[in-house]
């Protein structure tokens, strides 16, 4: 009896630890380096050193294995740089994913070679553009200052001076009301624009070099994952950007990543 008793209490313990979800299996901090070993550290090494963000989450459904395969992958960023310019937040699901090879991961960066599909959602604030705007070099002789654009629900506008080659050189005061649109799947440009100048006899064609140095406002095709964006919307604060289908987390393998030294 004691033994029919023993195999019916060890058999309840092993349905427990097996019905248990995979997120439980580990967890693992990372408020400096990475360097627990597995494959799934190394990549959340090149997300977080590639992007600085604040704070990061990264969700596996299991390790890698050697060809550098993952059915699904989801991660949070919290305040990552992409393309000089820091989001609020960006989050994405990929499903399917085939990166390089993991005997390449030591001496080469970690790829994504292809995949079946991406999931994003990303939140842009109106000071973190204009911060980008104004450290960016527009170059040569002839470049923006002073530039800075307001958002509205109703569209965007903005206002800075472009020192123009012309004859001589021209200091001109340009005003743009247009809106934002998705080019590319991946980029963010100002579009149906209208333009006022402070002259009159400015050629078209030093106005179309102007809005030419500051496009794209936002360019993710630097992102390691091909993001598919699908619409943009705006109020007088942020811009949101997403896919057609958002990213969903679910359990799995998680790491996260808090930077010590923000802040200090």
């Amino acid at each position: 009896m004691k033994t029919i008793k023993g195999i019916f209490l060890l058999t309840v313990m092993l349905l427990t630890l097996y019905t248990l979800p995979s997120s439980a299996m580990i967890t693992s901090e990372y408020p400096e380096k990475f360097e627990d070993g597995s494959h799934g550290a190394r990549i959340m090494r090149e997300f977080v050193e590639g992007m600085d963000p604040m704070e990061a989450e990264m969700i596996i459904d299991r390790q890698p294995d050697g060809s550098g395969h993952l059915n699904r992958i989801y991660m949070n960023l919290d305040r990552p740089l992409i393309g000089g310019v820091r989001l609020d937040n960006l989050s994405f699901e990929a499903l399917d994913v085939q990166f390089n090879p993991v005997s390449e991961w030591g001496s080469s960066p970690v790829e994504v070679k292809d995949m079946l599909a991406v999931y994003a959602e990303g939140i842009l604030l109106e000071d973190d553009i204009n911060r980008s705007l104004q450290s960016r070099e527009f170059g040569g002789d002839e470049h923006w200052h002073d530039l800075k654009l307001d958002f509205r629900s109703s569209g965007i506008s903005a206002k800075g001076y472009y020192l123009a080659e012309f004859i001589f050189k021209l200091d001109i005061l340009i005003e743009i009301n247009g809106e934002l649109a998705i080019r590319n799947k991946q980029q963010i440009w100002l579009d149906n624009y209208t333009l006022k100048v402070n002259r009159v006899d400015v050629p078209r064609r030093i106005t179309d070099k102007a809005i030419s140095k500051i496009q794209p406002i936002l360019d993710l095709s630097r992102f390691i994952f091909p993001l598919d964006l699908d619409s943009v919307e705006m109020d007088s604060k942020q811009i949101l950007i997403r896919s057609r289908y958002l990213p969903e987390k679910f359990d799995g393998i998680v790491y996260r990543y808090v930077n010590r030294e923000a802040g200090k």
